[in-house]
C-alpha cells in the first residue's frame, strides 16, 4: 500500500510561511495584492487578517494550496488562521480533517507558541472554493481544531470567508490522484480521513481510517478487498465470498469473514486510474453483535 502524508505542526507552519512561493501580505479589506483578505469567526470572537495570502505549489507530487491569514503584528500575540488544501482542482465543498491522500485538506489556528488543527477523523469542518483560477481563489469555511501539544480544549472557527491573489504555480492534479471514502456506520456519518490503496495483480484493498489527533484511541476504520475484479459489476461479501468489508468503530472490530454477515460492494467505474462505487451491508463482530454500514461510497485514485 502506498504510504500516508502525514502533517504535522511544523510542516503545517512551513508551508504557511511561504514555502510554495511566498506570501501575498495586504490589509484586512484588500489583501492578497488586491484580494478582499480573509475574516472568520474565532470561538465566536471576530477574525479579521491584517495580512493574508495564498500559494499554490506541489509538495511530494501533490498539488497544495496554502491560505493564510494573520491578524496581529507581535509574534507573541499574532493570531493566524491557515488552510492548506490537497488534490483541489476547481471549485466545490471539500471537507477539511483529511490527510493529502485525499480531496479536502486541514486547518489550523495559530496563537503565539500554541496551535491547533482538524484532526483527521474527515468531519472536522468544510470549505467550499467559489472561485478558483486566473490568479485569484475564493470561499468560505468553518472547522473545529484540537490542540497539538495537550488536552486544551477546541478552537472553533465559523463564518469563515477568503478572496485572495494566488502566487505560484498550481500543480497539474493528476487523473489518479485524491480519493474519497465515506459511509454510515450504524447511525453514524462516517468519513475516512486517511485512504491508503493497494492494487496486486486482479485485486484493490483500500483502508479508510479516520483518527483523533494524537492518540488511536476512538479511532475508526473500514477496510474492503475486493479479488477478480476487471470491471464495473457487483461483489457480494459474506457467506463463501473471498471479498471482504470489515470495520472497527468504539473498538470492536467487525468482519464481513464472520457468520451473520452480508451484503455488497459495486464497482460503477475502472479504469486504469480510479476506481469508483458503493457499498452496504451487515458485518458480524466475533463476540457477537454486528454493524449495518448503509450510504458507502468511495472514488479513489489508483496512483501511476
Amino acid at each position: 500500500m502506498k504510504a500516508a502524508l502525514g502533517m504535522t505542526a511544523a510542516t503545517i507552519l512551513w508551508l504557511a510561511c511561504g514555502s510554495g512561493g511566498g506570501n501575498n501580505p495586504g490589509g484586512g479589506g484588500g489583501g492578497g495584492g488586491g484580494g478582499a483578505g480573509m475574516t472568520a469567526s474565532v470561538d465566536g470572537q471576530a477574525f479579521s487578517a491584517s495580512q493574508a495570502s495564498a500559494t499554490a505549489s506541489t509538495s511530494n507530487t501533490v498539488a497544495v494550496y496554502t491560505i493564510t491569514g494573520v491578524q496581529g503584528s507581535s509574534a507573541a500575540t499574532a493570531q493566524s488562521l491557515v488552510i492548506l488544501l490537497y488534490n483541489i482542482s476547481g471549485p466545490g465543498t471539500y471537507p477539511l480533517g483529511v490527510n493529502a491522500t485525499n480531496f479536502g485538506g486541514i486547518g489550523s489556528v495559530n496563537e503565539g507558541a500554541n496551535s491547533w488543527i482538524t484532526p483527521l477523523n474527515g468531519t472536522s469542518g468544510t470549505i467550499i472554493i467559489t472561485s478558483l483560477g486566473s490568479g485569484r481563489i475564493a470561499g468560505t469555511f468553518s472547522f473545529t481544531a484540537a490542540q497539538i501539544s495537550a488536552a486544551g480544549g477546541n478552537r472553533t472557527v465559523t463564518n469563515g470567508a477568503f478572496d485572495l491573489a494566488l502566487s505560484g504555480t498550481p500543480g497539474t492534479v493528476q487523473p489518479y490522484q485524491g480519493s474519497m471514502l465515506k459511509a454510515t456506520l450504524g447511525t453514524t456519518a462516517w468519513i475516512a480521513g486517511t485512504i491508503v490503496v493497494s492494487k496486486p495483480s486482479g485485486t484493490y484493498s483500500f483502508i479508510g481510517t479516520s483518527q483523533p489527533l494524537a492518540t488511536a484511541s476512538g479511532a475508526s476504520s473500514v477496510d474492503i478487498v475486493l479479488n477478480g475484479v476487471n470491471g464495473p459489476g457487483t461483489y457480494q461479501i459474506g457467506g463463501p465470498s473471498t471479498n471482504l468489508v470489515s470495520a472497527t468503530v468504539g473498538g470492536t472490530g467487525y468482519n464481513s469473514s464472520i457468520s451473520g454477515s452480508s451484503g455488497s460492494v459495486v464497482v460503477t467505474s475502472l479504469d486504469a486510474n480510479r476506481l469508483k462505487g458503493t457499498f452496504s451491508g451487515t458485518i458480524a463482530a466475533g463476540g457477537g453483535g454486528s454493524l449495518s454500514i448503509s450510504n458507502g461510497q468511495f472514488d479513489l485514485g489508483l496512483g501511476k
